[in-house]
Parts: structure tokens; C-alpha cells; sequence
């Protein structure tokens, strides 16, 4: 508000994704879509503990650890900065305030080694997304870790890098991939902003958003896939898990005390029912499988 009182850009490229071009894509060269869905992998250091989870079957404590030794902040362990983003890029989407405080947040902390050996074993990755839904007129938001298959584009963003796929209503799918920290890949998107102002001068550009206040509605409410595992034995729970949940895939590994399910879509409320119905719950992540 101040910068249009005053005639002057207040621009803010690297405040997501580092050096990746996201906000001026969002609205210059994406200005004509109705941009359906952003999701992004949006903190480097968690992205790179998940990866080594993943990949290198370590425990979250040990990839905490070097990532604690490799200099990379803690900021996002349990979510926060991702969360920031996220609001960032959909107020930047839909021209309206949005208040981070809103968003439901879950960071990384509670993931297990046990999960990503799961995850591994059905050819997916655990990731840790800032979720923007835009469907029937109502936003819904989320930053939660997810079950990524590996088709999907966000499966190859790996260690600390971002990645953010944008959909909109014409384009369809698009992707930004790249160094989303570091002191280089930060300047480069602060030193853009400086061309841009320079170049604008007295008819500065038009980034940013409203005063109005955006209705942030929890992604929860959508329909979409889960990931659960349960303690016991799939053999004595198996009708207990079709009278609660009807058809899904079943999946185990060796030497374990446990079994995991992949649903069929449900919304959150509709799966917190029915696990309740099996009991023994120890895990639950959305999958976009």
C-alpha cells in the first residue's frame, strides 16, 4: 500500500525459493490463469533430511544432525517457513490477504525411518509440501509431508533444492525447479528486483496484493489418498480395515510388528473415523499417489 502511495516497486522475488523465478511468473507470464493448484517444496533443509531418509534409509535424528554440521538452518523442522511461503504464493495467486496463522501446519519431526522404508519400498517419496488448492471457488491450504509417487514432478527434487509446480486452468502443469538458499542464488533473484525497478522507473510494477482478507480452508476437507500404518498383523485386521475403509492396497515389510495401508480417496475427517474404527493407528501422511 505504502509503494503505491509513494509510486515506487516493492518487489520480493527471493523471499520464496531463493533464486527460482516464482512471483513475477506468477504475475506476468501466468497473469491470464486461473491458477488451480500450487504445491511446493519450499525449505531446502528439510527437503535435504527427507532425501537422505529416503535414499540412504538414515534416521531423522542423523540427517538433523548433518545437516546441523553442513551449516543448514533448523527453520523449517516443523514447518514454519514453508508456511510462510505458501501464503506468500497464494496471495501473490489470488490477489487477497492471506494469514499464515491460518494454515494448518505438521513440519517433519514426527516422520520415522520406519516411514521412509515404506516409502522406499512402494517406489515414493516422503516430501515436505506448502499446499494451495483453489477448487469451487474456495482456497485450501496445508503444509504437511506427503507421499510423492515417483511420477510425479515433485519426486525428483532431491537434497536442497525447491521445486513448485503451478497448475493453472489453460497451461496445465508447469514446474520451477532450482537452488532455493544460498547467499548466490538469493542475490541473483535480489539483483532481478533491482533491474526490474530500474527499468520500471516512474510506472513501478503492480506486484503484490489486497487488503481483503482471504477464507483459508483446510486442505483436509479435500478428497485425496492416505498413507497409515497400524500396529498388528494384516491377517487379523484385514476385514476390520474393509469394514472402515473399503477397498485398499495393502502393504508390508519383513520383520515388522505392523502393516500400511494406501486408501482410496477420503477426506481427512472421513479417514480419522474410520482408522478409529481399526485402532492401533501409528502413522498418517496424504499421498499423491
Amino acid at each position: 500500500r505504502i509503494a503505491t502511495e509513494k509510486n515506487i516497486s516493492f518487489l520480493f522475488e527471493a523471499s520464496v525459493g531463493g533464486g527460482i523465478p516464482i512471483i513475477r511468473p506468477l504475475v506476468e507470464c501466468l497473469g491470464g490463469e486461473e491458477i488451480l493448484e500450487i504445491s511446493g517444496i519450499l525449505n531446502g533443509t528439510t527437503n535435504y533430511i527427507l532425501t537422505k531418509m529416503n535414499e540412504e534409509g538414515w534416521s531423522f535424528e542423523e540427517a538433523l544432525r548433518r545437516a546441523q554440521e553442513l551449516g543448514y538452518p533448523e527453520t523449517d523442522i516443523e514447518g514454519y517457513d514453508t508456511c510462510r511461503k505458501i501464503a506468500i504464493l497464494t496471495a501473490v495467486a489470488t490477489g487477497k490477504e492471506v494469514n499464515y496463522e491460518e494454515i494448518p501446519t505438521q513440519g517433519i519431526t514426527k516422520i520415522t525411518f520406519m516411514d521412509s522404508s515404506y516409502a522406499a519400498h512402494m517406489g515414493a517419496a516422503i516430501k515436505l509440501l506448502g499446499t494451495s488448492v483453489n477448487k469451487d471457488g474456495k482456497i485450501y491450504l496445508e503444509v504437511s509431508p506427503v507421499l510423492v509417487d515417483a511420477k510425479d514432478p515433485l519426486y525428483a527434487v532431491t537434497d536442497v533444492f525447491n521445486g513448485i509446480l503451478v497448475v493453472g486452468n489453460m497451461l496445465g502443469a508447469s514446474m520451477f525447479y532450482g537452488s532455493g538458499a544460498g547467499k548466490l542464488p538469493t542475490a541473483s533473484a535480489v539483483v532481478g528486483d533491482m533491474i526490474s525497478a530500474v527499468r520500471f522507473g516512474d510506472e513501478p510494477e503492480k506486484i503484490g496484493w489486497s487488503s481483503e482478507k482471504l477464507e483459508v480452508h483446510p486442505a483436509a476437507e479435500l478428497s485425496r489418498k492416505y498413507f497409515a500404518r497400524f500396529e498388528g498383523s494384516e491377517r487379523a485386521k484385514k476385514e476390520a480395515v474393509a469394514a472402515a475403509f473399503g477397498d485398499v492396497k495393502f502393504v508390508t515389510l519383513e520383520g515388522t510388528d505392523e502393516f500400511a495401508v494406501l486408501t482410496g480417496e477420503m477426506t481427512g475427517g472421513e479417514f480419522d473415523s474410520a482408522a478409529a474404527k481399526v485402532g492401533g493407528l501409528r502413522q498418517k501422511i496424504a499421498a499423491r499417489l
